[in-house]
């Protein structure tokens, strides 16, 4: 047995360990933790089958940002927090109070739950084609027209144009659902953190270009390789909590309309993209001219980079910030 086959083997039973053990967690501090190394363990499961542009987001998004939401939100349960209007006992913050056991019926649902879900991938992958390259063959065929040199950012931003486009639209929805929760319009009224010294404040500070550079980096290499408009979202939206962790107003200094635009403008511009291709004559719809298809996907990852950093920002801020603001609540 090689190193490497060991290795895919000690990756499988981790991922299969920690995935046990996520789902029989009781306690919220410890499926935390559970679910952020679990999303750690399939960022390199992605890697080792060739797909570094899933790790990436996996990585990011799975075990970074999410990890950074949940416990958030777990500091805003914790018993004893110190919250107005809101009464903790002492008991640990579990996920299994007291209750009656589901019946008969939620384990027969849950079972034909999920057995519909298995039968349903079962089925997609039986309609792959039969080569071994599955769908690699027609992407390859069609790449060049696509106005990308990379099959990834061609599949996200032009064959499958509508799946990036639901995607945008679930993030506004994620965020404006919490807007809801919280009673709130904006940002502005969330109290900015203060940094613990001088020397952190001034860390973020240099590293920000830094940060800024890399997500115009990581917008440039989707054209031709790993990468493109939600890696380098991700980054922006790192950038942006940590300036607000590091004391900055970051996007809570923006206005109402500002941020309202920076969060839907990527969505609004997929959308007015789709409505021009439908009602453009010999074209269909999400169908974009050959001679214009690079322009156009350029512009499109660019708002919606924007739309992707200020939309898993402000979730993050408007989770971290409320525990900080109790006067939303």
């Amino acid at each position: 047995m090689n190193l490497i086959l060991l290795f895919d083997v000690f990756l499988i039973a981790a991922l299969l360990l920690v995935s046990w053990r996520l789902l029989g967690a009781s306690d919220l501090f410890q499926a935390t933790v559970l679910f952020i190394s679990f999303g750690l363990f399939l960022s390199l499961a992605w890697i080792r089958l060739g797909a570094p542009d899933i790790a990436l987001a996996e990585a990011a998004v799975g075990a970074g940002l999410a990890g950074v939401l949940l416990f958030g939100t777990f500091k805003g349960l914790e018993p004893g927090a110190d919250r107005e209007n809101d009464s903790f006992t002492s008991e640990p913050c579990r996920l299994d109070p007291i209750s009656p056991c589901p019946g008969k019926i939620h384990l027969l649902l849950a079972f034909t739950c999920v057995g519909s879900l298995t039968t349903l991938l079962v089925l997609a992958v039986l309609d792959l084609p039969a080569t071994g390259d599955g769908l690699t063959p027609m992407v390859s065929q069609f790449l060049e027209r696509s106005g990308v040199e990379h099959p990834v950012t061609a599949v996200l931003l032009n064959f499958r144009f509508y799946d990036t486009w639901l995607e945008l639209g679930v993030l506004v929805a994620a965020v404006l659902g919490i807007l809801c929760v919280r009673n709130r319009f904006d940002l502005r009224e969330l109290k900015v953190l203060q940094a613990p010294d001088v020397m952190l404040r001034r860390l973020v500070m240099g590293l920000a270009p830094t940060m800024a550079l890399v997500v115009v980096y990581l917008l440039w290499l989707g054209d031709h390789a790993p990468g493109g408009a939600f890696q380098a979202g991700v980054v922006l939206a790192a950038m942006l909590v940590l300036l607000w962790f590091s004391g900055h107003a970051s996007i809570t200094g923006l206005s109402r309309m500002l941020w309202l635009f920076c969060l839907i403008a990527g969505f609004a511009v997929m959308l007015l993209v789709a409505v021009v291709s439908a009602l453009w004559p010999e074209m269909r719809p999400l169908e974009f001219p050959e001679e214009w298809s690079a322009m156009i996907i350029l512009g499109v990852e660019v708002v919606a980079t924007l739309s992707i950093g200020v939309a898993l920002s402000s979730l993050a801020i408007l989770s971290l910030g409320a525990v900080d603001d109790p006067g939303g609540s």
